[in-house]
């Protein structure tokens, strides 16, 4: 039997000295570890964001949602000047979501962060991270973010009087369809909440860029697509990367297997790129979910390998 080592909390001033000076930074170049801790897929945007005489340590923007999510970090004890700036990070920058990182979570605190969350709109809300630090042995200290309080999605979500019966197939659909995407891709998105809109987005490759299913009507059927969605705020920009996509056309359709759907969209701002299911199908149709989830998986693993290398290597 091999040897087992035992697990040991390390002091969280052994590990980073100073909250602004070490922490603040490192968790900036580490933005995968908080976006694995709350289900997102997280960029650093910005440090010591400024808001009116004060500064917020950090905001990180969610690539599948386009939201942005403002940090506050704190070594000791959880406090009311802490929370408050919090709050006011949070409303001065138009956060979605607010988090609050400490070692320690006075009780007070876990109650207000949770009353916050009971009376927020639904796809905002408050996130508590509990800070820690371990060793196995010898070994390298090794950082955890453990979330202690979490946005109530799922019960505001199931709300009878707030979703639609069609807004409940979406997301019954989504629900499904994530575990199967992330069990089959697992380093591509972090996002575990199923939407309960007709579409979903997942990382491009690129901010501005985004690759997701879709449930659309098509030549006036209903069909489903996963699509390269291009927006990067100008039309003339998003256009221009379009036509460097579409000057590849060949060989993105080569490596992909089969013929896409290439939209300009010159009506809209905003340009895609897609490719549709076999079939004519709506979320209604329970009955084809199984066949068009497994299809849906593969395509959109085969459309984000394909596309995220073509994407980052646009010129800026």
């Amino acid at each position: 039997m091999e040897e087992i080592g035992h697990l040991r909390k390390v002091g969280i001033r052994d590990v980073w000295q100073d909250e602004a000076k070490d922490f603040t930074p490192w968790l900036a170049e580490n933005a995968d570890l908080l976006g694995e801790a709350l289900g997102m897929d997280l960029v650093h945007r910005e440090t010591e964001a400024a808001v009116g005489r004060y500064s917020a340590d950090l905001v990180f923007h969610d690539e599948s949602t386009q939201k942005a999510i403002v940090v506050e970090n704190m070594f000791g004890a959880t406090d009311h000047d802490h929370l408050g700036k919090l709050i006011t990070y949070a409303a001065g920058l138009g956060a979605a979501y607010a988090v609050l990182i400490s070692p320690e979570f006075r009780e007070e605190h876990r109650s207000a962060l949770t009353w916050l969350n009971s009376i927020s709109a639904e796809d905002f809300g408050f996130f508590g991270v509990a800070l820690e630090a371990w060793r196995i042995g010898d070994s390298l200290p090794a950082p955890r973010l453990r979330v202690e309080v979490k946005p109530d999605g799922w019960s505001r979500l199931m709300q009878p009087a707030k979703t639609t019966e069609r807004q409940l197939l979406y997301q019954r659909f989504w629900a499904e369809f994530l575990p199967a995407l992330r069990s089959k891709y697992p380093d591509w998105t972090r996002r575990d909440k199923p939407a309960r809109d007709n579409w979903m987005q997942f990382p491009g490759g690129r901010n501005g860029f985004s690759i997701g299913p879709y449930f659309c009507r098509a030549e006036r059927e209903y069909r489903l697509r996963v699509e390269v969605y291009i927006d990067l705020g100008d039309l003339e920009i998003n256009k221009a990367a379009f036509e460097r996509l579409r000057e590849q056309q060949v060989q993105i359709e080569e490596a992909l297997g089969e013929p896409l759907a290439w939209d300009r969209l010159d009506d809209s701002r905003a340009s895609r790129i897609s490719l549709y299911y076999p079939e004519e199908i709506e979320v209604s149709e329970e009955e084809k979910w199984p066949a068009a989830r497994d299809w849906l998986v593969d395509a959109a693993v085969r459309m984000h390998q394909v596309f995220a290398p073509a994407i980052r290597d646009l010129p800026r």
